[in-house]
């Protein structure tokens, strides 16, 4: 378990982005801390703070705080707590390969390892031309005018 002051010299690693003001940065620190403690919840989190949830909802579709959040929220997890999930993570990867699996094990697999299908299934959707994800447009203005032409010429 790390102590407190090895927790705030984490912490103080993690570069916050420019753009992220100071109270925001804040907030990402504390919700990072508060969030390893028995009985936590944002709502609480967020009433003890004084901001609203849905405010503090709004921050997370922030590119730039979500990313410190994570970032602080990586930077304080124990390195003997993250060597240990990666033991039952070896024993859990092995339930996939037994010949019967029961239902519950399955259930525990899939929950472990939803970040996989979550990825699977945004990769098969993009497949199908059907993603809703939004891709940053990397064209040039001039591009951008070329194709709209191109498109309106064809027709």
């Amino acid at each position: 378990m790390r102590t407190n002051e090895q927790t705030e010299k984490a912490l103080a690693a993690v570069a916050v982005p420019a753009n992220l003001s100071p109270q925001k940065a804040q907030l990402a620190r504390l919700f990072a801390k508060e969030k390893l403690m028995e009985g936590f919840t944002v709502s609480g989190f967020c009433s003890d703070n004084g901001i609203s949830t849905k405010s503090w909802y709004e921050y997370l579709e922030e590119a730039d705080f979500k990313s410190y959040l994570n970032q602080v929220q990586s930077a304080i997890i124990p390195d003997s707590e993250r060597d240990a999930y990666e033991a039952m993570k070896k024993h859990i990867l092995k339930l996939a390969y037994k010949t019967s699996p029961t239902p519950k094990e399955v259930e525990l697999f899939m929950e472990t390892f939803s970040y996989i299908q979550e990825a699977d299934k945004r990769e098969r959707m993009e497949a199908l031309g059907i993603s809703d994800e939004k891709k940053p447009d990397t064209k040039t203005l001039e591009e951008k005018k070329a194709s709209l032409l191109s498109r309106l010429t064809t027709k």
